[in-house]
């Protein structure tokens, strides 16, 4: 993306906030694959009757946010942005800015509900683990 300034200050806000979120979501989807490996190295002493549902929850939960379409949705986007940079096509302020709005929405809701299955997946995790002795600590 050589020319950035053939777009407005707006659409380039966009496209760094776009990078930022593409960022983000390659963080999130290596923290879910750390969770899984947590949770699959906790997994025999999760199958008893009282962590059974959490911890089927706890990966339905990893599933549902792993299967979110925003990628597609961000791809497009800073597809978008970066043709408009690249003068290929003209600006679309308006479609941007729809698209903009669902990206925000997605992502705020994707940051809330990863947040909430890391909290629950940590604290199923230390239910089960065996404490550090002072040994161990030092």
């Amino acid at each position: 993306m050589e020319q950035t300034h053939s777009i407005s200050a707006r659409s380039l806000q966009y496209f760094v906030i776009a990078k930022r979120w593409r960022a983000d979501l390659e963080f999130f989807k290596m923290e879910a694959t750390f969770l899984r490996q947590l949770l699959d190295r906790y997994i025999s002493r999760l199958q008893d009757h009282d962590h059974l549902g959490i911890l089927t929850a706890c990966g339905n939960l990893l599933d549902r946010l792993e299967a979110m379409e925003v990628d597609d949705l961000l791809a497009g986007q800073l597809t978008q942005l970066e043709l408009m940079a690249e003068d290929i096509i003209p600006e679309d302020s308006e479609s941007l800015a729809a698209t903009q709005v669902k990206l925000e929405y997605f992502i705020s809701s994707l940051v809330k509900e990863f947040r909430a299955a890391k909290e629950q997946i940590y604290r199923l995790v230390l239910s089960v683990s065996t404490p550090l002795t002072p040994e161990a600590m030092a």
